[in-house]
């Protein structure tokens, strides 16, 4: 029987592996869903390394454990920036509910996978997937993370650090959501910034993001271009 793998070691090689990357060629990468789609491939191969990388749902459908733009258990506002989590009943200006938010990136529990339906698995249908959580006996997800890019192309944003920030708080949100037995809806979170500008371009924003992983208590890496 295969021990748990340590999921803390995976992350950790696993971003080590993309600030490496990014760092040889920074302009290699457009947009974010570029830095998205090398995340996939290095955690993917890593997980295939410890024979893990996918799993078989309780309806026999085979899937990954990896995978991008995972819906939040929650309704959120994040408007301006801003994050607030909302309930179910509560509209909006327009009389509609909140909409739910996406991390960019997500490890899946594989016990999870197994003891469920995909159409559970998947979270799309908001009913069922909140439906189980009162129920559940594990973390959902091993790893959320959110990535933000701010490339060269443009100018650093005035409000760079409330974009940091907004995703850093619907992490950290999901680190504290608590579904069962005093667990969470997921294991690990992290935040992460590459940046294609020159460091001392961004020291004044690095310091910011320091402050803020400091206050939030979660981890928030960043990675600028070589001077």
């Amino acid at each position: 029987m295969k021990s748990e793998p340590q999921w803390s070691d995976l992350e950790k090689k696993g971003i080590e592996e993309l600030e490496t990357t990014f760092k040889s060629c920074p302009h290699c990468f457009f947009s974010e869903h570029d830095i998205h789609s090398s995340l996939y491939s290095i955690i993917k191969k890593q997980l295939k390394q410890l024979g893990i990388d996918s799993q078989i749902s309780r309806d026999s459908y085979k899937t990954n454990l990896v995978h991008h733009e995972y819906p939040t258990p929650f309704r959120c506002d994040m408007r301006k920036y801003n994050f607030r989590v909302t309930s179910d009943q509560e509209r909006t200006q327009r009389d509609g509910l909140y909409k739910r938010g996406h991390y960019d990136l997500v490890i899946f529990n594989p016990e999870f996978i197994k003891n469920h339906t995909l159409e559970v698995v998947h979270g799309k249908n908001y009913q069922k997937l909140r439906s189980i959580l009162p129920k559940l006996r594990m973390e959902p997800l091993i790893w959320a993370c959110g990535i933000i890019y701010f490339p060269k192309i443009e100018k650093l944003p005035k409000n760079a650090l409330k974009i940091v920030e907004q995703d850093t708080l619907k992490v950290r949100v999901t680190l504290g959501y608590k579904i069962m037995n005093n667990r969470t809806f997921c294991k690990i979170g992290s935040v992460h910034v590459f940046i294609s500008h020159p460091h001392k371009e961004a020291t004044h924003l690095e310091q910011q993001t320091a402050q803020l992983a400091e206050r939030q208590q979660i981890e928030i890496t960043f990675t600028t271009a070589r001077d």
